[in-house]
């Protein structure tokens, strides 16, 4: 691409960028939609710091926790975590593309592209510990390439930390040691590095497990909990195999880099020149990709589980491609950022599209629950976790006290069966929402007054409100 050409299509992307950026500020103010209930979730989690918690490591909900204890714990300032998280995943991007590509221009338009990306555009709407994931994650890629450059025992010592925080964040981190043992195995000089720097690997290692630690300690105490939803999550002892779930999985990832990427990717990989550069950008993608895409083919597999493998594939994907055609770039972020419009004009309006059901109606089912039922309530016991997280948010500012019902006979599926559970002998009068048969375990006598059934978007079923008297 010459010159003036990459200069033209850095100003529109950067223009569009902007207006993106725009957008995406005025979506969050304007919009009536709720938090999804994984958010409220992990901002429940903040509000109760602990070194772990049952389905996650605990670095997302210290970051909330830090962030709400200075802003507050408004709707806006929790969707601004994410928002902000991807500015700084793209100027990360920046610099990963310079190191490997050495060219200025070319970083800055990879940067640009990067957050257009209908992953980026989807993502920076929602609180997840994919933000914090893929931040670490690409932290310690371009630590990795530092150190290939100059093997300093700072460069190792950050890495170590890096790394250690992404696990921190998530467990899906192993898949950068799996991808880091196929990248000493193609490069020559990196192997060399890590097989004689033994001060510096040795500092690596332990900064590593150093940070890590706190999580480790957490869960030995807590019966492995983290470790073994994490394993329940494989789920490899109900295999079905599914190639057509393999085929939706792939589908989504090209979704998400962007269809005219992949598409446009695809039909010139005879042109992809075999260097230093695609190899580490493969091997930190591809073994990702393969991993999860048997696991959807054999059980299933959600489309973020591969979210990391997407920041080194479009990298490859967009640098191989701008050299091949000068026109690509601006075709493809103009294509992107149609979707990102189109997308955050529907979470302004509160789109009634079935794809924002889980995020629609909930607020006012709270306060609904909240003027005819709460009033003479002190205590309200939810059964479903995500409908738990969701109005112990909303319910925050309200002397309310939120409980889930948990036989002590039975195995913790969430973290508030462990801080919240409704205990067997407990007898104070309250309102609930389930199914009655989940509170057969209290050993105190009880009856149960119906009140209402609620049909509402955010769930498929149907909500029974009962009150629950001793």
């Amino acid at each position: 691409m010459k010159k003036n050409t990459r200069i033209m299509s850095i100003k529109l992307s950067f223009f569009l960028c902007i207006t993106a950026l725009i957008v995406k500020i005025i979506a969050i103010y304007y919009t009536n939609f709720d938090l999804f209930g994984d958010e409220a979730q992990y901002w429940a989690w903040s509000k109760d710091l602990d070194l772990g918690y049952y389905s996650k490591p605990p670095l997302l909900a210290w970051l909330i926790g830090f962030v709400t204890f200075f802003l507050g714990n408004s709707f806006e300032t929790l969707k601004f975590i994410p928002f902000f998280m991807y500015i700084l995943n793209s100027y990360i991007v920046f610099l990963i593309t310079k190191k490997i590509y050495k060219n200025k221009n070319r970083a800055i338009l990879t940067a640009i592209s990067f957050y257009l990306l209908p992953a980026a555009t989807v993502s920076s709407f929602l609180i997840s510990t994919d933000i914090l994931l893929i931040f670490f994650w690409s932290l310690s890629l371009l630590f990795l390439l530092k150190i290939r450059d100059h093997p300093t025992i700072m460069n190792f010592l950050l890495l170590g930390i890096f790394l250690g925080l992404a696990f921190l964040t998530k467990y899906a981190a192993i898949y950068f040691v799996l991808s880091f043992l196929v990248i000493l195995y193609f490069d020559a000089k990196l192997k060399k590095i890590f097989f004689t720097k033994i001060i510096g690997i040795s500092v690596f290692i332990s900064s590593g497990i150093l940070v890590f630690l706190p999580n480790i300690v957490w869960n030995t105490k807590n019966n492995w909990a983290t470790f073994n939803h994490t394993s329940d999550n494989a789920s490899l002892d109900k295999i079905n195999i599914n190639l057509f779930q393999g085929l939706e999985f792939i589908f989504i990832q090209a979704i998400m880099v962007g269809p005219f990427l992949f598409l446009f990717f695809i039909f010139s990989f005879n042109k992809l020149k075999i260097s230093f550069e695609s190899k580490f950008l493969l091997s930190f993608s591809l073994p990702v990709l393969f991993i999860v895409f048997i696991e959807s083919v054999l059980v299933r597999a959600n489309a973020n589980w591969a979210a990391v493998a997407l920041v080194p594939l479009m990298i490859l994907f967009f640098n191989h491609i701008s050299l091949i055609s000068k026109n690509f770039v601006i075709i493809n972020n103009m294509v992107n950022f149609v979707f990102c419009l189109v997308f955050f004009i529907l979470i302004i309006n509160t789109s009634s599209l079935k794809v924002f059901n889980r995020i629609n109606g909930i607020s006012n089912f709270s306060s609904h629950l909240e003027k005819t039922h709460m009033q003479s309530n002190k205590y309200l016991v939810v059964q479903d976790r995500l409908l738990y997280s969701n109005l112990q948010y909303l319910f925050k500012d309200l002397n309310k006290i939120l409980l889930t019902p948990h036989n002590p006979k039975n195995r913790i599926t969430s973290h508030f069966h462990l801080v919240s559970p409704l205990l067997p002998s407990f007898k104070e009068n309250f309102i609930y929402l389930g199914s009655p048969n989940e509170l057969k375990y209290l050993t105190n006598e009880y009856q149960i007054k119906k009140i209402e059934t609620k049909t509402v978007k955010f769930t498929k079923e149907s909500i029974g409100v009962y009150e629950i008297i001793f």
